[in-house]
């Protein structure tokens, strides 16, 4: 059986740097056997969480090849539920008008992006993921 509250934490770690707001987890929890109900445990998430990969990095490398659905779909789920707080603002809204930071962060972004497809083709292939 998939501890749903430990899959929950691990994967917000994966986006979100802040702690996890345990009403998150809660509601993670209760969406995922809604949403997922019948379905059987992902052995790709389990492998993921098991050994401790980076989740984001092989979510992007897995979801330009249109596989990892499963994966894909857990993260929406945290982002749906996370945008409602207001503790998560900050991650999805931007309240300042700062052109020369927005220029350097899209940069910083682009460059981040790269490096998260290469480790993430990287890991799903020294872990048997593809």
């Amino acid at each position: 059986m998939t501890d749903l509250a430990a899959e929950a934490r691990y994967l917000h770690a994966a986006l979100f740097a802040q702690e996890v707001d345990p009403a998150i987890v809660e509601r993670y929890v209760d969406a995922h056997r809604r949403l997922f109900a019948g379905e059987p445990p992902s052995p790709l998430v389990a492998t993921i969480i098991e050994r401790r990969l980076d989740a984001e990095a092989i979510e992007y490398a897995l979801r330009r090849r249109k596989a990892g659905r499963e994966l894909t779909r857990k993260f929406q789920i945290l982002c749906y539920l996370a945008e409602a707080r207001a503790a998560y603002q900050h991650e999805f809204f931007n309240r300042k008008e700062r052109r020369g930071g927005a220029i350097l962060a899209l940069v910083a972004a682009a460059m981040r992006s790269a490096w998260k497809l290469v480790k993430g083709e990287a890991l799903a292939r020294r872990h048997g993921l593809l």
